[in-house]
Formats: C-alpha cells, sequence, structure tokens
C-alpha cells in the first residue's frame, strides 16, 4: 500500500493556471521576504514575470525567487504551482504583456505542485 498525496507533475498544471489563477512572486529585500502580485506568461519555452513597475525596489534579491500560481477557492478546488529560481531583467515587455508593468524572464530551478481534486495513492518507493 502507498501513501494518499496531492502532488502531481508541475508543468501540465502550470499550463492550465497561467493566465487563468492568481500569481505572486516572493524575495529577499535587505533581509526580509517580500512578496508582490505578478503577471506570468510563457512564451517561445520562457517564463515572464511582470510586476507593478514601482514595487521592485533596487535591493531586490532577484538570485532566489520563488514564483506561486494558484487556483481554487475551497479545500476540493486548491491547485499551485510552487517554483523557485531567478530573475533577469527582460529589455522589453512579454509577448502580450502589459508596458506598465516591469518585466524579468524567469529561470526555474525547482517546481512542485499540487491539485487536490486529485487525491491518489502512489506506490511506495
Amino acid at each position: 500500500m502507498g501513501r494518499i498525496t496531492q502532488r502531481v507533475e508541475p508543468e501540465p498544471l502550470a499550463d492550465r493556471l497561467i493566465g487563468h489563477g492568481r500569481a505572486a512572486i516572493a524575495f529577499d529585500e535587505a533581509g526580509s521576504v517580500t512578496a508582490l502580485p505578478a503577471r506570468i506568461r510563457r512564451h517561445d519555452g520562457r517564463v515572464w514575470v511582470g510586476v507593478p513597475r514601482e514595487s521592485v525596489p533596487p535591493t531586490a534579491g532577484l538570485e532566489r525567487v520563488t514564483v506561486l500560481l494558484d487556483d481554487g477557492e475551497f479545500w476540493f478546488e486548491l491547485r499551485a504551482v510552487n517554483w523557485r529560481g531567478r530573475l533577469t531583467a527582460a529589455d522589453a515587455p512579454a509577448p502580450d504583456g502589459r508596458a506598465d508593468l516591469a518585466w524579468f524572464v524567469f529561470t526555474p530551478r525547482r517546481a512542485t505542485a499540487w491539485d487536490y481534486a486529485t487525491l491518489h495513492e502512489e506506490p511506495e518507493p
């Protein structure tokens, strides 16, 4: 008998949540964590993150960033993708991205995802 889990593969869920669910980023700012709402776009295999221009301080630590995509209101609807990686300032807005946002290209290093509507049994390792 395995264990019951809500874990799912991150990429298919991310495709569903980008542009549909909520998005936020968190990063280090002078030793404290700062979280901001964000717009996420995916184009040509790249993940673009847009945040209000005035919200990103020049001291922001963009080498260790968490990007969270989430959706759902009730327990059995909760689903999310949590990416960890780094941000690099983009030269131009994301394709189809708002020009009033500061845009970054996100390079993911690690991802986890969960969807409580898909509770399932994982076999023992």
